[in-house]
C-alpha cells in the first residue's frame, strides 16, 4: 500500500516545535518563545512574567502542559492591582496542586 503523504521520526520536542512552526498556516503560538524558554531554564529556576490577561495564562497553561507534560510544570498566576496578571512558570514538586482527574 502506498500513502500519499511524507513521514519521519524525530524528538518529540523537535516535532512540536515543528507544528508550532508550520501549522495553522505558517502561525506560531505567541507564547512559543516561553515554552523555548522553559526548556533552557535550570531545575532550580523560573520564569517570570507580567502585564498579561487572563486569556493569556490559559493560553499559555495549554501549550506549556501540553509540551511538556502537566506534572513537570506549573503556572501559577495573580491578578495584580491594575488589572493585569502576573504569572510564574517554574517546575512542579510531587504532583503540588496536581488534580487527579480520575
Amino acid at each position: 500500500m502506498n500513502a500519499d503523504f511524507q513521514m519521519e521520526v524525530m524528538d518529540q520536542q523537535d516535532a512540536e516545535r515543528e507544528l508550532g512552526a508550520s501549522g495553522g498556516r505558517g502561525r506560531t503560538s505567541k507564547y512559543e518563545p516561553i515554552a523555548q524558554k522553559w526548556s533552557e531554564v535550570g531545575d532550580d529556576e523560573a520564569i517570570v512574567l507580567s502585564d498579561l490577561e487572563q486569556n493569556d495564562i490559559q493560553n499559555l497553561r495549554n501549550l506549556l502542559y501540553r509540551r511538556f507534560g502537566k506534572e513537570n510544570v506549573i503556572v501559577r498566576s495573580a491578578q495584580q492591582e491594575d488589572e493585569s496578571y502576573k504569572a510564574v512558570v517554574r517546575a512542579r514538586e510531587d504532583d503540588e496542586y496536581l488534580r487527579n482527574d480520575e
